[in-house]
């Protein structure tokens, strides 16, 4: 999905994956009722990421899988030679730590990308659901944005985008990276549009962080209409539910 070069106008449109009912699905397991040390907190600006060994440390390990369908992604890491050439025309300023080095169910993937960046679990989950119903295969924005979080080429993978493609864990990695740099204030290009922007660009917004990875812009229409979306499948959880189940 996203954007972001700076001086160039990009509003990558969202792409969302059909949502269809299924029917005698069994529901996703009950949450446990204690949790992880910061699950759903948001760590402030200035936080140091943590490494991908660390945050693989933290994650709840469950067999439950609504999407079968990614398991080769979910268990396919990027090559280094990859990573090395991903790296080299990437401008994003946390791709020296985007790794992609774990593999496991796609809930798991999902918080071990929320426990390395600093980001609640549950907005990643209500964003995968969003964007793409947590598919990894699903392509959008006319065959340019790729994986569960849509990460859009030219922008933010390159040529085939197959360490997107292939690799779940890649594109929930960069996903939180690009989150986090924008909450940092790090994406400081998007000052150059100003008056495209709804607000000025600070750090510290994280709704704005979310908002900016549909628009490339800061508050602006998209955007806002952007997270009201993700607030809706926040609050809704549609991934505790059966109809979510192998769709």
């Amino acid at each position: 999905m996203a954007v972001c070069v700076a001086a160039i106008l990009v509003c990558g449109g969202t792409a969302i994956a059909a949502r269809q009912q299924g029917k005698d699905r069994p529901a996703a397991p009950k949450r446990h009722k204690k949790k992880r040390p910061g699950a759903n907190v948001l760590r402030p600006v200035g936080w140091t990421p943590l490494t991908s060994g660390a945050a693989a440390k933290l994650v709840r390990h469950s067999s439950w899988e609504p999407r079968p369908g990614n398991y080769t992604a979910d268990h396919t890491m990027p090559t280094g030679a990859q990573l090395a050439e991903w790296r080299s025309q990437s401008q994003m300023p946390n791709a020296y730590l985007v790794n992609g080095h774990f593999t496991g169910t796609t809930d798991e993937i999902i918080q071990w990308a929320a426990y390395k960046w600093g980001l609640p679990v549950e907005v990643l989950r209500a964003v995968a659901a969003y964007e793409t119903w947590w598919e990894q295969s699903f392509i959008g924005d006319n065959g340019d944005s790729f994986g569960i979080y849509q990460v859009r080429r030219p922008y933010h993978c390159f040529g085939e985008c197959t360490i997107v493609s292939e690799s779940t864990a890649f594109t929930a990695d960069y996903y939180g990276g690009i989150i986090r740099s924008y909450y940092e204030g790090k994406e400081t290009w998007l000052n150059t549009v100003s008056s495209e922007n709804g607000a000025p660009y600070t750090a510290g917004d994280f709704w704005g962080a979310v908002g900016a990875w549909a628009s490339g812009r800061w508050h602006n229409a998209r955007s806002e209409e952007y997270v009201a979306g993700v607030k809706a499948d926040l609050a809704s959880k549609p991934w505790l539910t059966p109809e979510f189940v192998g769709q």
